[in-house]
């Protein structure tokens, strides 16, 4: 029987030769059209078919394959048709007419059309080569009971089921496969790319998944979701394995696919539910707070991280006055209901990295972190004690006043241990409601007066800015080697009715604590610069005001516009004013005081480093910020004169700022000796206590000035 597509006697044609060569050979052999047609076989197909060879050209291969081969057989043609693979080899079964089933071995081969041209094209025919592999009945027995072993387990799971292939890579799917993307089409191998329908979120651990399952003895199983054919995601969990050869060699990849989609939402709601119990192990259900077994862990974190890193930090224990009233008289739940709107007013005081808890009853804990003094405690003691003052209305319209009273204990002054820091808060606590409830105390007195004087002085202070009952002296400052005043540095002053006089040292740290600095700041900065200004006007031209700046006054406000405003506002160059600023605010990237105090520099305003020796005092810093004068801290000055090493540091300082041509001025001269020894040594300017230095009325300096001046 000869093929029409490409006659024998067309020379070099490879079907027509192939023909010749099989036509008398008694392994089957046959050629195919690309749509799968039988266009010649041999006679030894009649054998293995069991069908003539006249039937056999009336049909197609597809209609002699076993129902389950179908989708394995369109991906193997596809890659034949596609040009992809020119040869492949593969075992399926045929249907013989008695209804047996015979496995067979094929060679697939798609030879050129004609060899010897210049641009090759592919035949459209294929060239098959059969091998009848059957097994013996009992095998047979065994294989269709494993088959159908695993048909119904399949079947009964709802599971699909895919081979990959890895040589010829082709995947072959279930039925039940496709069922389960809800796939409704006529060829699923088609429509279907296992990458495609990956969600984007899975993708890269699942494939990894399957390389692991390749390349080493690990099995395959990952759940993970898949866009079905309706478009919509759901979870599956897939459970697979490498097929190897007798050499180790991956062949296959076989699987199962399962709906996972019920499995998942049960194993979120019981991961939901242990996170769940977890919490509530500990966490108080009422207020939703730490409970005593978390405070526990939580305190003893913070103890041991405060002592590794030499840290303070305050322990606050809480307790409602008056709460047993309100349970007896308007019942338990409305007790409830108060507790959690405690819980809810204390968790807005409180900082970020501080701790609430509820211990119990209407017993509350708070754990401060990095305290950087003891009356930080007190403060937010304040805050808590003003949080609930207010009156709070129950669900049933009820209005109740409650209190609050807290104790306090600081690590490591009262303990280091969470048992014996805990006992000194109760202390304390006990403390605070003997002295009327309402209020706070400390485990020792002498922190609970101080947190008292400091909480009146913030009171009394934030009255006196509001009212301007701030006062400003000028202390003098002297060139060397003359009497003439040539500025003055602006001191703030507080006289209280009834505390009486007020040490800077005292409330200036208050201020700054309180947010007051800013204000304070501002108010010296205008009224310095009016003194400075009346001076010029009187004939002094070259005076020069020195004015101290905070830290905060940098992060508070927009210091550069203060002041370049205040001397506008006064008609004075910038050379009128001095700023004098810690080496600690200069160095501190945050503060951002170097860029100001550039922009400042910039416009004539003279930048001195205060108390210069008792920081970091870094030659390598002190080069490169905007710096004009460094001023000796007082402390050095003092030790002139006597036994140590303080004139030795005093030289030093003054080489160093010379060699950097910074000016120096010397704080604290209190004797002639001190003045000479500064003078020796070149010192600049100074300013202190001797020769009638004490700072004093503005006016007064400028009355020194003019009768020291020469004529």
């Amino acid at each position: 029987m000869q093929d029409t597509a490409c006659r024998p006697a067309e020379p070099g044609c490879p079907v027509a030769a192939w023909v010749d060569a099989m036509t008398g050979f008694e392994q089957p052999a046959y050629v195919l059209a690309l749509d799968g047609r039988f266009v010649w076989v041999n006679e030894a197909c009649v054998g293995l078919f069991g069908r003539p060879a006249a039937e056999l050209l009336r049909l197609r291969f597809q209609d002699l394959t076993h129902p389950d081969d179908h989708a394995g057989d369109r991906q193997r043609i596809g890659q034949l048709i596609a040009g992809e693979v020119r040869w492949l080899q593969v075992d399926k079964r045929f249907l013989r007419p008695d209804g047996r089933t015979v496995w067979v071995r094929l060679n697939v081969h798609r030879p050129w059309r004609d060899p010897a041209a210049a641009a090759p094209e592919l035949a459209e025919r294929l060239l098959v080569l059969a091998r009848e592999i059957g097994l013996d009945d009992a095998g047979r027995e065994a294989l269709q009971r494993s088959e159908r072993q695993l048909t119904l387990a399949l079947e009964g799971s709802r599971a699909g089921s895919w081979d990959w292939n890895l040589q010829t890579d082709i995947v072959e799917y279930s039925a039940g496969f496709a069922q389960l993307l809800g796939y409704t089409g006529d060829d699923f191998h088609r429509d279907f790319r296992f990458q495609e329908r990956l969600h984007p979120a899975d993708r890269l651990r699942v494939l990894d998944a399957v390389h692991d399952a390749l390349d080493g003895p690990h099995a395959f199983d990952e759940a993970y979701r898949l866009r079905r054919f309706d478009g919509r995601w759901r979870w599956f969990r897939g459970r697979g394995m490498a097929i190897r050869d007798a050499q180790g060699v991956a062949r296959h990849f076989s699987g199962i696919l399962f709906d996972w989609h019920d499995q998942r939402r049960q194993q979120l709601q019981l991961r939901r539910n242990e996170r769940r119990m977890a919490h509530l192990a500990r966490h108080d259900p009422l207020t939703g707070l730490p409970n005593r077994l978390l405070w526990n862990e939580r305190l003893a974190a913070a103890l041991a991280q405060a002592q590794r890193h030499g840290e303070r930090l305050a322990l606050l224990m809480l307790d409602l006055d008056r709460f047993k009233d309100v349970n007896d008289t308007l019942g338990h739940a409305t007790g409830d209901a108060l507790l959690a709107a405690v819980g809810a007013r204390l968790r807005q005081r409180l900082r970020e990295g501080d701790t609430l808890a509820r211990l119990g009853g209407d017993e509350f804990v708070v754990l401060m972190r990095r305290l950087r003094d003891p009356s930080d405690a007190a403060a937010l003691a304040r805050d808590i004690l003003e949080a609930l003052a207010s009156p709070w209305t129950s669900p049933r319209g009820h209005e109740i006043q409650t209190g609050v009273s807290v104790g306090i204990a600081v690590a490591p002054e009262h303990g280091t241990e969470a048992e014996t820091l805990m006992g000194a808060a109760d202390a304390a606590l006990y403390r605070a409601k003997e002295l009327g409830r309402g209020t706070f105390a400390y485990f020792t007195q002498e922190l609970t007066q101080a947190a008292a004087r400091r909480m009146e002085l913030e009171a009394r202070l934030r009255r006196a800015v509001r009212e301007q009952r701030l006062a400003l002296q000028v202390q003098p400052q002297f060139a060397f080697g003359t009497r003439v005043p040539c500025g003055g540095e602006a001191l703030v002053r507080w006289h209280d009715d009834e505390l009486g006089p007020v040490s800077p040292a005292e409330f200036i740290p208050v201020a700054e604590a309180c947010g007051l600095i800013d204000a304070i700041g501002r108010w010296v900065l205008e009224q310095s610069t009016g003194i400075v200004a009346a001076w010029r006007r009187a004939g002094w031209r070259q005076a020069r005001i020195a004015v101290n700046v905070s830290a905060r006054q940098f992060s508070q406000g927009d210091l550069v516009t203060a002041v370049l405003g205040a001397l506008d506002a006064h008609g004075l160059p910038g050379d009128a004013l001095e700023l004098e600023v810690t080496e600690s605010v200069l160095i501190d990237p945050g503060a951002g005081a170097a860029a100001a105090l550039a922009r400042l520099r910039a416009a004539g305003v003279t930048i001195a480093i205060d108390d210069f020796g008792i920081g970091y005092s870094s030659l390598g810093y002190l080069h490169n910020l905007p710096v004009d004068t460094v001023k000796i801290d007082r402390s050095f000055v003092q030790g002139l004169g006597q036994p140590g090493s303080a004139g030795r540091l005093c030289a030093a300082i003054v080489a160093m700022a010379h060699h950097l041509h910074l000016g120096v001025v010397a704080e604290g001269v209190e004797t002639a000796a001190q003045h000479d020894a500064l003078q020796v040594m070149g010192c600049d300017r100074y300013q202190g206590y001797w020769q009638g230095g004490r700072p004093t009325e503005a006016m007064e300096v400028l009355a020194c000035w003019r009768a020291s001046r020469p004529t």
